[in-house]
């Protein structure tokens, strides 16, 4: 019997982001495997390979076949869809969840899951049914003889040596606040908004409209799909020429997942957010940033850069549209609404900031600058690491799961086989 309580087997942290699925052992400061989410597939005839039945009856379903990984969608395969398994930070599609894992636990990290205790973080507002599922994926299909769930914000506090917190938590697609007091989420004030997938579409939409550097707007042509281009002066219209024998294997699914990604490196390359707020003047006054396209396309990036940055704190489509995603500082408004002064100073005295999303120049220096407008003593905890700021959650897991007094807390696949999905709520506040 693997013993899972104390130091005689490592446990493993798995932490499910929109943009990666990280895993590794806890214990360690950084997940050994990090993997892309979203994953391809494509569709194959059942047997391949092997002898297969003839008969008169309806052609057998073809099976569909997922491409995962470092290899899995940045990969041209024609005719190969691409899908993503989350849904305003919830698991809505469960199917692609094993072999993400698989590939993330047995292929990259290379250990036995069947060995190893497994947690798995969740957001806040997970539902009780997707933790039914993860636990009975990891249990049954994994085989680990124990599993726990344990929450984000209160990983993230975890990771910061807090045990009161409020976690500001900025992904590639979703915004939360979370209050934390001893070490438990206060559910009242907790706020969360697609924001940072809203404004990812609109500097989608901003890349693709013609500006002052670029009156016919910008290609987003994959990689994978250019076969040669010629080097050109910044402004100048790319010189290239496409594979033109990939183009009919080209799904709208792979293209789309190719741009968000493509906007992703641009925004991380050249983004950026005004520290003291918007001004104009202070705006044109910034030198722009220029970035290369693998059109081989040269723009220069000047006030737009911050732009898109600016929405995360004041978005100008939510005071046109207000049932669209809400601002960062709204989120935090209506979180701190909910507690009186006294309790209000106390969270935003232990801010974390955490999350991808935040770690555009001037992100941690503005939000000071919001929290300040309102509020005295303001202390953010934002760590200069990129690791540590992407990955806080599951940096949080591998302190918890190594400790020698968690033990207790760890449900044993004894007790899942004994009280069923009932104890996941019990044990797992």
């Amino acid at each position: 019997m693997v013993q899972y309580g104390g130091d005689e087997v490592a446990a493993l942290v798995v932490d499910i982001g929109h943009s990666s699925v990280r895993a590794g052992y806890a214990g360690d400061d950084t997940p050994k495997a990090i993997i892309p989410t979203s994953y391809g597939y494509t569709y194959e005839s059942p047997g391949n390979g092997q002898d297969v039945q003839m008969d008169d009856s309806a052609p057998p379903a073809l099976k569909k076949k997922f491409h995962v990984g470092q290899s899995g969608p940045s990969i041209y395969r024609p005719g190969m869809e691409v899908g993503h398994p989350l849904t305003d930070g919830l698991i809505t599609d469960f199917e692609p969840i094993q072999p993400l894992l698989d590939h993330a636990i047995t292929k990259v990290l290379g250990c036995n899951p069947a060995e190893h205790p497994i947690l798995v973080t969740e957001p806040a507002w997970n539902t009780p049914e997707d933790r039914e599922r993860m636990a009975e994926i990891i249990f049954e299909q994994f085989n680990a003889p124990a599993f726990y769930i344990a929450n984000t914000g209160v990983l993230n506090a975890f990771a910061a040596g807090k045990g009161n917190a409020l976690v500001i938590d900025v992904g590639q697609n979703m915004a939360s606040v979370t209050p934390v007091m001893d070490g438990f989420v206060l559910r009242k004030g907790l706020q969360y908004s697609p924001l940072a997938g809203t404004i990812h579409s609109r500097a989608h939409n901003l890349l693709l409209s013609p500006a002052q550097y670029r009156p016919q707007g910008i290609a987003l042509f994959p990689h994978q799909l250019i076969k040669d281009k010629l080097s050109v002066e910044p402004g100048q219209q790319p010189i290239f020429s496409l594979r033109e024998d990939r183009l009919p294997g080209v799904t709208e699914s792979w293209r789309a997942w190719y741009e968000a990604r493509e906007v992703d490196e641009w925004l991380q390359s050249v983004g950026g957010v005004l520290d003291s707020g918007w001004n104009d003047q202070l705006v044109q006054s910034r030198p722009p940033r220029q970035y290369e396209f693998p059109t081989g396309l040269n723009s220069m990036f000047g006030a737009e850069r911050y732009f898109i940055g600016e929405q995360y704190f004041h978005n100008q489509q939510q005071q046109q549209v207000p049932q669209t995603a809400r601002s960062l500082t709204a989120l935090l408004s209506d979180s701190l609404r909910s507690y009186d002064v006294e309790l209000r100073q106390v969270l935003v005295g232990n801010v974390v900031l955490t999350g991808g999303g935040s770690l555009l120049p001037g992100f941690a220096d503005r939000l000071n600058t919001e929290l300040s407008r309102t509020f005295q003593h303001v202390k953010i905890h934002a760590p200069g690491n990129p690791i540590e700021r992407r990955y806080g959650g599951w940096l949080g897991g591998s302190i918890l799961g190594s400790l020698g007094t968690f033990h207790q807390l760890w449900i044993s696949k004894e007790e899942w086989q004994e009280h069923g999905k009932a104890i996941i709520a019990q044990r797992c506040k």
